[in-house]
């Protein structure tokens, strides 16, 4: 998407704020249905009918509402398809734009969790894990994903209303925050049977939406724990993705690699900046649940958040050139953990 001109009415932290996200996520919104919008006047030339039928689909859409993500994956395909010169890949995504709005589902009211499907959002997480970039087992395997059972599901429905219920008491702010931006839990069993894979994946070409793995055994022990941290985990990927439509923060974060404080291998500083301003946050709500609860597993995984946060603290601010608001938001990142 185009990054538009920061406005001084966004504030450029990482404090849970739920004022400031019902505008970020209008604002993102805003820029999708206009980028769509420009798409389908491209494509009108060759396809004057499904174009016009995927007009009258985006004239509909409340870009002050939680949306369907799938709408952000048919606006990635749609542009890729545009810029290949693929007329199939262009009729196929306005066809898919104007079926939403035959069944008028490109908002999303309530907070949908369900698992994977093999629909356009799940053919791109795919995408992203079989990629270059994407995670790998400690043997160096692909990571796949698969859906969870029915009972795996249910299970998984009730924890992650339990987990939200909890983060809600811990941490309003982060809990508004949350119910502002995340439309969807789509959670996956891992397929990969040798070592660790990949636990969590969101990204701008299906906002809103989370993948969470469900928890194996191990993490059976403190379910709350697991979901706690990985539904702030990724629900701030989410926000820090709608921050950076505004502003990117740094402006060389994909020209060098350096290692990674979650993952093994090393990663732009990009995605460092992502895992910094994501475990502040991460440990601000496990050092509240820790207190509330004295559970020895919640103190561990706090103490893991805040090593893991001064790696990725280090080599942002020893290697990201930050723009203004890129130093402001890391500051604040400092400051949450240090409180």
């Amino acid at each position: 998407m185009t990054i538009v001109e920061p406005t001084a009415d966004l504030s450029f932290h990482a404090r849970p704020q739920a004022n400031r996200t019902p505008a970020l996520r209008s604002r993102i919104n805003a820029t999708l249905v206009r980028d769509l919008r420009q798409y389908t006047t491209v494509a009108s030339t060759l396809l004057p009918r499904t174009s016009e039928a995927a007009a009258r689909t985006l004239r509909h859409i409340s870009t002050e509402s939680r949306l369907n993500p799938q709408l952000f994956t048919l606006h990635w395909g749609l542009g890729r398809a545009l810029r290949a010169q693929d007329p199939g890949g262009v009729l196929t995504a306005l066809g898919r734009i104007s079926r939403m709005g035959d069944a008028g589902d490109f908002h999303r009211p309530d907070l949908t969790v369900d698992t994977v499907s093999w629909d356009l959002a799940d053919a791109e997480v795919s995408s992203f894990l079989l990629g270059k970039d994407g995670p790998r087992s400690r043997s160096g395997e692909v990571v796949e994903i698969a859906a969870v059972s029915d009972a795996r599901l249910t299970e998984g429905r009730r924890r992650i209303r339990e987990s939200l219920e909890i983060l809600h008491e811990l941490d309003p702010d982060m809990h508004a925050e949350f119910a502002d931006l995340v439309a969807g839990v789509r959670l996956f069993d891992r397929s990969t049977l040798t070592g660790s894979t990949t636990t969590g994946i969101s990204s701008l070409r299906y906002w809103g939406q989370m993948y969470l793995r469900h928890p194996d055994a191990e993490e059976e022990a403190d379910p709350t724990l697991f979901f706690l941290e990985h539904l702030v985990h990724e629900s701030s990927h989410i926000l820090l993705h709608a921050i950076m439509g505004i502003d990117p923060l740094l402006t060389n974060g994909f020209s060098a690699r350096y290692q990674a404080p979650i993952r093994n291998d090393r990663r732009p500083l990009y995605g460092i900046y992502h895992a910094m301003f994501v475990l502040s946050r991460i440990h601000r709500v496990l050092a509240r649940y820790a207190d509330a609860t004295g559970a020895p597993g919640a103190r561990a995984a706090r103490d893991v958040a805040l090593k893991r946060f001064g790696m990725g603290y280090s080599t942002v601010m020893e290697h990201a050139d930050l723009t203004p608001a890129g130093h402001n938001v890391a500051a604040s990142c400092k400051e949450i953990v240090a409180a």
